[in-house]
């Protein structure tokens, strides 16, 4: 395998190398089906060609879950000539298209999960060409690349590389303590860190990895190329909540998590045995945590599972990741080993980290004024207070915009009392604030411990602390804090939890199982040459949608009840969904076969 010196050379080599190994693992019923790197290359050459041709250089919005399908647009839009825009898919409709408008997006491609915010979207800009992953406008537009094909044009694997050095996607900042920003990437920065990322991992080629941090979020899309470029089969899982299942479906060799989701993680594994091998039957190498700081109490829980703790750090505007522990020599408190082979990091007068180098960003969209703030003679201001080591680890203290400043003078770090905090046993999340005029420093505490312990707790902490580091006002939560769609908390802000409501979640859960049913039948159906095949199967699943999922909840929401044999069917077949959907395609598949015969047959 290749260094990545470019990311469309390093998957050009693995298909010329690995043609029928596994690129992607997804799920179908209860099974994993992989996806070859001959098939993840042809299904991008169909996007690029159609960008190249219908709108060069245009800004397309990506709305979707975790999936296979959302790498194939993303990659066919990036080297088709295109700009990526990734959506979040937790904003509502009126956010998604103000983004859209801004950058000035062509079109908008969406999963059908979220067909419902897309057919919004649309009304609001009348402009925007939308199509769904697996649509029939899709399918035509899948079509003409095929017939180009045969006709004798050549595929983008085909033809020279595209230029690494323009803008090729848009990427918005998660907005915890300021509004978002567009944020311009390139493919050579995404070349640069996945070379730095994999000499301090050292992937295998043939390992397992998961794709479970959210796409639109910089951190999620830069590991998900890193692990299949260098030769790892990466599992979808498209609902974090199913982490653990995923995790022991794909036997993941390692994964990317936030902090949120690496104590999810510890926590059930610990549930089920002494060790992720005695839970899960395999061991797990490592996982890295990136996206906010590696706790004390997460790292040494990861350590007493058997499992290698590493730690990431970086922004949207460094393309991931400026710091990863190597493998091996993680440093406690660290966040990790700056990159030091192609980029430059120092210490600004204020105290804050510096970046310069080929992952740095391009600028903010349509935002001079503030990309020169934070953006002079290639040098980018991370925010991050902090220091550098002797050996190159970067020490995180803080944010230069969370920075408490007293009137005395004095400053604190609020993230050096969190993780304090945070290493009290039965303490899961925290915040703190403080008024600098007051000199009151306050933390919001989220516990699994009755209140009187915590507070009992912060007291004892504060015996440890400074006096004008204590903590003077205590708040318990009932409840975790907000997060944003990357996990993490979001700190000023009124908007709801990002995961979605009970009901909502069971809705996606079967559309989900609906989803990835379909995909399977299409590609069975797409060796042969009636889709007639693909119609009837696809009509009885539809049907069986229909009638064991709609119809129960429209006459529930009405108010008639259902017969009690009924309703425990109804109850069963939801159980059971997934197996009844793969009978149902197979039984469909085998009628269709009596009823459309092809040629050959």
């Amino acid at each position: 395998m290749g260094g990545f010196e470019s990311i469309f050379r390093q998957f050009q080599e693995c298909l010329r190398e690995r043609p029928d190994d596994a690129a992607f693992l997804i799920t179908s019923g209860d099974r994993s089906v992989p996806i070859s790197w001959r098939q993840f290359t042809h299904d991008i050459e169909r996007i690029a060609w159609g960008v190249s041709k219908v709108i060069p250089g245009g800004a397309v919005g990506l709305l979707g879950e975790n999936s296979y399908e959302w790498m194939v647009a993303h990659a066919g839009v990036m080297f088709g000539g295109g700009i990526v825009v990734p959506i979040d898919p937790n904003l509502s409709p009126d956010e998604m298209a103000e983004r859209l408008a801004f950058v000035g997006a062509k079109s908008l491609v969406y999963s059908a999960l979220h067909a419902h915010k897309a057919r919004e979207v649309a009304k609001k800009l009348p402009e925007l060409v939308v199509a769904g992953f697996g649509s029939r406008s899709a399918d035509l537009f899948l079509d003409k690349a095929d017939k180009a094909f045969a006709k004798g044009e050549k595929g983008v694997f085909s033809l020279l590389p595209p230029d690494e050095r323009r803008v090729s996607m848009i990427v918005f900042t998660s907005g915890t303590t300021s509004r978002p920003r567009g944020v311009q990437l390139t493919l050579q920065g995404l070349a640069a860190w996945c070379r730095f990322a994999n000499r301090q991992l050292c992937i295998r080629p043939g390992s397992r990895s998961l794709m479970v941090l959210p796409l639109h979020h910089i951190f999620g899309v830069c590991a998900a190329y890193l692990m299949v470029g260098a030769g790892s089969s990466v599992g979808v899982c498209p609902d974090f909540r199913r982490l653990y299942d995923a995790v022991e479906r794909f036997r993941a060799d390692y994964i990317f998590l936030v902090p949120a989701l690496a104590d999810l993680l510890c926590a059930k594994i610990a549930q089920r045995g002494d060790s992720a091998e005695a839970a899960l039957g395999f061991p797990i190498e490592w996982i890295l945590v990136g996206g906010a700081p590696l706790s004390t109490r997460i790292y040494e829980q990861m350590l007493s599972l058997g499992i290698q703790p590493l730690a990431g750090y970086g922004l949207t505007e460094t393309t991931a990741l400026y710091s990863i522990s190597p493998i091996g020599r993680h440093r406690q408190g660290s966040a990790g080993q700056a990159d030091f082979a192609e980029s430059k990091v120092k210490v600004s007068e204020r105290g804050t980290l510096m970046i310069s180098g080929p992952a740095v960003f391009r600028g903010y969209y349509e935002e001079p004024e503030r990309t020169d703030e934070v953006l002079k003679d290639g040098w980018f201001d991370t925010g991050d207070v902090g220091y550098i080591d002797d050996d190159g680890f970067v020490f995180i203290t803080g944010r230069a915009s969370r920075t408490i400043v007293l009137s005395s003078g004095k400053k604190i770090a609020p993230e050096e009392i969190e993780d304090k905090l945070l290493s009290i046993p039965g303490f899961r999340e925290t915040v703190v604030s403080g008024n600098g005029e007051t000199r009151e420093i306050k933390a919001e505490i989220y516990a699994v411990v009755s209140e009187d312990t915590v507070k009992c707790q912060v007291e004892r902490l504060n015996r440890s602390l400074p006096v004008y580091k204590r903590i003077k006002t205590v708040i318990v939560r009932d409840e975790p804090f907000p997060r944003t769609s990357s996990g993490k908390i979001r700190l000023h802000s009124s908007e709801p939890i990002a995961a979605p409501d009970e009901q909502a979640s069971e809705q996606n859960s079967f559309g989900e199982k609906v989803h990835g049913t379909v995909q399977v039948v299409r590609r069975l159906c797409a060796k042969h040459p009636h889709r007639w095949r693909m119609s009837f199967t696809a009509l009885l699943v539809a049907m069986a949608v229909l009638v064991f999922n709609i119809v129960p909840r429209l006459l529930e929401n009405a108010g008639i009840p259902l017969p009690s044999v009924i309703g425990k069917a109804v109850d069963f077949i939801g159980e059971c969904g997934e197996i009844l959907l793969a009978l149902l395609v197979i039984l469909g598949y085998f009628i269709s076969r009596k009823l459309f015969p092809s040629e050959e047959e």
